[in-house]
């Protein structure tokens, strides 16, 4: 993985397999782990599978602003529209839901309207 800028955008470039996948971050609205693989959710309604587990990209997002809610899902704070305190879940930009872990709570009481 090699972050880059482009136009003033940073981006992630994933070299997956044979095949490599350009990513703009500020795009990116949330990661969904699944055991060795990574779903990214952008804000177009794409989805892009990558053959890393999440902890792959947590050290790197980390330091552009990505927060890491539980163990599946990492979001981006500027796609957050909403918090549902009853199932501690974080409404996305695109409609997508992001379970919050008990210990990371506080990040969602951040985003009460």
């Amino acid at each position: 993985m090699k972050t880059y800028q482009q136009k003033g955008n940073n981006a992630l470039l994933i070299i997956n397999h044979r095949t490599s996948k350009k990513v703009i971050l500020k795009n990116v609205v949330l990661l969904k782990g699944n055991i060795n693989y990574t779903t990214i959710y952008m804000d177009n309604n794409t989805k892009k599978v990558i053959a890393h587990p999440i902890k792959f990209f947590e050290a790197h997002l980390e330091t552009h602003g990505f927060l890491r809610v539980h163990q599946t899902f990492m979001v981006n704070p500027n796609h957050i529209k909403g918090y549902n305190q009853e199932s501690r879940e974080l409404i996305m930009s695109n409609g997508e839901q992001a379970i919050i872990s008990r210990r990371k709570e506080h990040i969602g009481r951040k985003f009460i309207a």
